[in-house]
C-alpha cells in the first residue's frame, strides 16, 4: 500500500511539472522538442533543452547515436558506436566531431543527436540490479552516470535515487508507451493490482505512461469497465512481459491479442458471424425452396 501511494504521488507531481513546461513553453521558455525544435538536427528525438543540457561531451567521450524518447521501434543508428575527437569552437553550434569505426575521417554532428556511453550504459538506458533487494524492484530506469562509472537510478520501492556503480548493473529489457504487456506467469501475487479475464488468465494492457522509476501506467481498452471499476493500473517491469501481434505463435493468441486493444473487438466478431451464418441460411433455404 505504501508503495502504490508513494508511485501515485510521483504520477501526480510528473503531471503538473509537464503541464508547467507547456505552459511556460508558451510564454517563449522551455519547449518540448516534439513539437518545437531545439535546433534542425534533433527535431525528431523529442527530448528538452534541459535534459540535453544536462551532460557536456568531452573530447575522449564514446557516444552514440540518441534513440527518440518512448520509441521501441528499431532505428538505424548514424553513430553506432564513436568517439568524440573534437569540439566546436562555437558554443550556439553545438557540433562536435565524431571518430566512427570504418569511417576514415571524422564525422560532423550534433551533440544533441548523441549520447554519451559509459561501461556500456547511458541515461534512461532501462537496468536490472544484479543483486535483488526485496524492498524495491530489481528493475529500474538509470537518470545518470558518470565517468568514472558512479550511477543513479530510479526503483519502485525507494523514495529517493539509488546510488551505485555500473558494475552492479546491466542491462534489461527496454519499454516504451503504447506497448502492450502482460503479467508473467511465475508472479502468483503482484506488487499491484492486476486484472484478469474470465477464466483466471491475466488480461493484456497498453502502456499510457512510464514513471521516473520505473513504474508503468497500463490502461486495458479490452476490458469493459463502468464507472466504479477502475481501468487503469500500476506495474512493476520486472513482472510483466511485451507482447504483439508478431510474436503470438498460434492464431488462437493472436485473436487474443486483437482483442486486446478494445472491448468491442468480440461483440463485432460475434455480429458478423451471426449476420454471416444467417445469410448462408437464407440462400440455402431459397435453393432448397427452388428444387
Amino acid at each position: 500500500m505504501k508503495d502504490l501511494l508513494f508511485t501515485v504521488t510521483q504520477f501526480l507531481i510528473v503531471c503538473l511539472l509537464c503541464s508547467a513546461l507547456n505552459a511556460l513553453g508558451d510564454d517563449g521558455g522551455w519547449r518540448y522538442i516534439g513539437t518545437n525544435t531545439v535546433n534542425v538536427k534533433s527535431s525528431s528525438t523529442g527530448y528538452t533543452r534541459w535534459f540535453l543540457s544536462k551532460d557536456h561531451l568531452k573530447v575522449g567521450d564514446m557516444v552514440r547515436s540518441r534513440k527518440p524518447s518512448n520509441s521501441c521501434r528499431p532505428q538505424n543508428m548514424d553513430v553506432p558506436e564513436g568517439i568524440v575527437v573534437g569540439l566546436d569552437r562555437n558554443a550556439d553550434c553545438g557540433f562536435i566531431l565524431v571518430r566512427v569505426h570504418g569511417v576514415h575521417d571524422p564525422i560532423r554532428i550534433h551533440a544533441s543527436t548523441l549520447e554519451r556511453v559509459t561501461n556500456g550504459l547511458a541515461a534512461s538506458d532501462w537496468v536490472y540490479l544484479k543483486e535483488e533487494n526485496e524492498n524495491h524492484s530489481p528493475v529500474g530506469i538509470l537518470h545518470s552516470i558518470n565517468r568514472d562509472g558512479r550511477v543513479t537510478v530510479g526503483f519502485i520501492g525507494l523514495q529517493t535515487f539509488w546510488k551505485g556503480n555500473a558494475s552492479e548493473l546491466e542491462m534489461a529489457e527496454s519499454y516504451c508507451v503504447g506497448q502492450f504487456v502482460k503479467l508473467k506467469a511465475n508472479v502468483l501475487s503482484p506488487r499491484f493490482d492486476w486484472p484478469r479475464k474470465r477464466g483466471g488468465a491475466s488480461a493484456a494492457g497498453k502502456i499510457s505512461w512510464i514513471l521516473p522509476n520505473g513504474c508503468l501506467v497500463v490502461k486495458f481498452p479490452g476490458l469493459l469497465t463502468f464507472r466504479d471499476e477502475a481501468n487503469i493500473f500500476l506495474a512493476d517491469p520486472s513482472e510483466v512481459y511485451a507482447v504483439s501481434f508478431r510474436t503470438c505463435p498460434m492464431m488462437i493468441e493472436k485473436y487474443q491479442q486483437v482483442e486486446d486493444h478494445h472491448w468491442t473487438v468480440r461483440p463485432v466478431l460475434i455480429a458478423f458471424g451471426l449476420l454471416t451464418a444467417m445469410k448462408l441460411g437464407i440462400l440455402i433455404g431459397r435453393k432448397i425452396g427452388r428444387k
